[in-house]
């Protein structure tokens, strides 16, 4: 069941804080945005989708191994984004892993921890910096709900409602996004 799981890896903000599409910017020979494609292909083949928006015609042509939705509301904020990609999936997937772009050491490893995890019809999210976040995986039940997101508050609202049972991973390497041309600066040199 966990290898069909539909993925949707988040790429298309504008990256403000970054400069310039952070999505194609290098790391160890690979553009984030492919590592993470090619990561998430380990895992679940040929189920790889990726929501572009800002610079998409940029993007799109560098891009191997996943299906290409775009969000032409993308300035809508990550919650739009999410709620679009999510109309675009197969509704018979028995659930969504939902990814980011710059999450960069999310490993094949540990999303192969999180889909074992998965029974089907419960939620399960990485915990780390003392709250729930993505990478995480709705099950079918909660696609119109994921549909329904608005606005920049993405997939926390659903993560942080306490009356919604939660399966969480550890997962501390969730913590490091790349928000700035620092952050990866900072990263090489480690």
């Amino acid at each position: 069941m966990t290898s069909n799981i539909a993925v949707l890896i988040m790429a298309a903000g504008a990256a403000s804080r970054f400069g310039s599409p952070k999505q194609l910017a290098q790391y160890q020979g690979q553009t984030l945005l492919q590592r993470c494609i090619d990561s998430a292909n380990v895992v679940f083949p040929n189920k790889v989708a990726v929501v572009l928006g800002a610079y998409a015609q940029q993007i799109e042509p560098q891009l191997s191994g996943a299906q290409i939705i775009i969000n032409p509301q993308w300035k809508s904020g990550l919650g739009g984004s999410i709620a679009y990609g999510a109309r675009h999936i197969d509704p018979a997937a028995p659930g969504v892993l939902i990814l980011l772009a710059d999450q960069i050491h999310i490993s094949p490893e540990q999303l192969q921890v999180m889909a074992k995890a998965f029974e089907g019809d419960n939620i399960v999210a990485a915990h780390y910096c003392g709250a729930r976040g993505v990478p995480a995986i709705f099950p079918r039940s909660y696609f119109e709900k994921l549909q329904g997101l608005t606005a920049d508050s993405g997939a926390k609202t659903l993560l942080n409602n306490a009356e919604i049972s939660v399966t969480e991973i550890a997962l501390p390497e969730a913590a490091l996004d790349i928000d700035r041309p620092e952050d990866l600066h900072t990263l090489k040199k480690q």
